[in-house]
């Protein structure tokens, strides 16, 4: 599983709900994965965020290259300037799958190439955030930490098992508010099925975190995945047990 980040370094800061300010290290990103398949080929699916003068020439371009265009959304309201994210996958050999998506990329004005910085470090103890939410976490830029906590069961997409990596796991990031670990913005994207969506988008605005969206980021997927990214600020390891207990609303590993 090959799984770079495309943080939106050319689109900058943006001004969100409660006053965060989200940039390509937190929320203002995408995610390009690829799982090996049999005889040298390989799975795509990925999202990316884009200037919504981007958008018409990307799907174009996606649409060329015979990839499959899935969604085109927004996670939050209130954004300054407003953020679209599209979805797109593909299968194929795995070098021209990987020159396909790339072309799409050059579409738009994400720089490329793009590096993980070295030795990042932050105020937060991503290593307890991880066993809160019983996931993995990985420290970027800013001091943001992310955990992924894998959905559990088969998800199939375009007939084809797809990996918990392949972007449908649920991810909550933490940017930190201040030098040390007392408050920060937490934004999950929660992986749901059909059944799970009541309950847990009912858990979370109980304890009044700020709702974004619902939506399908993929077609063709059995079972079918509805993704809601949500926001709050406060104590990051009281806000991770929050969402620990809409996690354990979901089919989760």
């Amino acid at each position: 599983m090959y799984q770079p980040t495309a943080g939106g370094q050319d689109i900058g800061d943006v001004e969100g709900p409660e006053g965060v300010t989200f940039t390509p290290a937190f929320q203002i990103d995408g995610t390009l994965t690829f799982m090996p398949l049999r005889h040298g080929r390989a799975f795509f699916n990925g999202d990316i965020a884009l200037k919504v003068e981007e958008v018409k020439g990307f799907v174009d371009a996606i649409l060329a290259k015979d990839l499959e265009f899935q969604a085109f959304h927004q996670h939050f309201d209130e954004m300054n300037p407003q953020i679209w994210y599209v979805h797109w996958r593909g299968v194929g050999r795995a070098l021209e799958l990987a020159q396909a998506v790339r072309h799409t990329v050059d579409a738009t004005s994400t720089p490329l190439p793009q590096t993980k910085p070295q030795n990042p470090t932050t105020p937060l103890d991503a290593d307890r955030l991880a066993r809160v939410l019983g996931g993995e976490a990985e420290v970027g830029e800013e001091g943001v930490v992310t955990v992924t906590v894998p959905r559990g069961g088969h998800v199939v997409i375009g007939g084809i098992l797809a990996s918990p990596q392949s972007n449908i796991s649920t991810n909550v990031q933490f940017k930190p508010l201040g030098d040390d670990d007392s408050r920060a913005a937490v934004a999950p994207d929660f992986s749901m099925t059909a059944h799970e969506i009541g309950p847990v988008v009912s858990r979370m605005r109980h304890t009044d975190w700020d709702l974004g969206c619902l939506y399908n980021q993929e077609t063709d997927e059995h079972p079918q995945l509805y993704f809601s990214h949500m926001l709050k600020t406060g104590d990051p390891y009281a806000l991770a047990r929050e969402v620990r207990e809409g996690l354990d609303l979901t089919c989760t590993r």
